[in-house]
């Protein structure tokens, strides 16, 4: 039976509207930011998806000439550094001076950041790390790229932080950010998203429609990533545990039994097995590339 077919999409539909219903009267507990950590890194090590923006990335910036001053960077909510510090240190390889300022409130983060970018030895380009929200963020400085990788679902007002940072790019400079759509691994995780934010949650669709309001020129592109779901499938208890964690971006093992069931099932409905090759569930990110004019 083909993975989207029409009755594999009423079953998947089936679970959620039964997750929305368990959902009315359940308390919900967002992770802790060690917690957040611990389940991201387990998340990103069975995807794909930080080797794909890396590529896009590299591609996409392509190389950085020198010039009297240096090629200013800024990454809003820049994680723990697995894709900062390899981005970083490829702009550094092509000649040009960078300065390159990560932000994130986040301190297991950015103790992890840190750690990363001591591992991977020396690089020309100068690294700040910055430990405050996005929104209390102030400089004179103008960045010819900014960008959000998979963080702009966190803002309480993501218009707000994407004019923020629409006003801290430089003439003539980019905005960059990897936004996932609302399809099928998404169409789970917003439901407890949207509780814990208290608002709807921000997708790629969302973020284009703002876009379009605005005097510049955009890039869309899909890069297609995928999560290796085997210690699901296989019935890994701890891995397990950290990927619907992460998924779900709250404390599942607190969750109503029946709920975790209803994850569990959906989880496996859209998960796509194939002869020959590890169980996986597509999670496709979109890149916006915008040249502010």
């Amino acid at each position: 039976m083909p993975f989207d077919s029409g009755r594999a999409t009423t079953e998947r539909l089936s679970i959620l509207d039964r997750i929305d219903r368990e959902l009315v009267s359940v308390p919900l507990v967002p992770l802790e930011e060690a917690r957040f950590l611990e389940t991201h890194v387990a998340y990103e090590a069975h995807s794909d998806q930080h080797r794909r923006f890396i590529d896009w990335f590299e591609n996409r910036i392509g190389s950085v000439a020198p010039t009297d001053r240096p090629y200013r960077v800024l990454s809003v909510g820049c994680g723990s550094g697995l894709l900062d510090v390899p981005v970083a240190r490829h702009l550094a390889s092509r000649g040009a001076q960078i300065d390159y300022v990560g932000i994130n409130p986040n301190k297991a983060e950015c103790a992890a950041f840190e750690r990363h970018l001591a591992a991977s030895g020396p690089t020309s380009a100068q690294l700040e790390l910055v430990r405050v929200p996005f929104e209390e963020f102030t400089t004179e400085t103008r960045f010819d790229l900014v960008h959000f990788v998979q963080s702009l679902y966190y803002f309480d007002d993501p218009g707000g932080a994407l004019e923020l940072a629409r006003r801290l790019v430089a003439p003539e400079g980019r905005l960059i950010l990897l936004h996932a759509p609302l399809e099928s691994l998404n169409q789970l995780s917003t439901r407890f998203y949207d509780g814990f934010l208290g608002r709807p949650t921000l997708f790629a669709e969302d973020v284009a429609q703002t876009l379009l309001t605005w005097k510049a020129s955009c890039i869309r592109e899909r890069i297609e990533a995928r999560l290796d779901v085997t210690p699901l499938v296989e019935g890994d208890k701890d891995l397990s545990l950290a990927l619907s964690d992460f998924i779900v971006q709250v404390e599942s093992s607190l969750l109503p039994p029946e709920l975790q069931s209803l994850i569990r099932a959906y989880l496996d409905a859209i998960t796509v097995k194939e002869p020959h090759a590890a169980p996986y569930i597509p999670h496709p990110v979109d890149a916006f590339d915008v040249r502010l004019t």
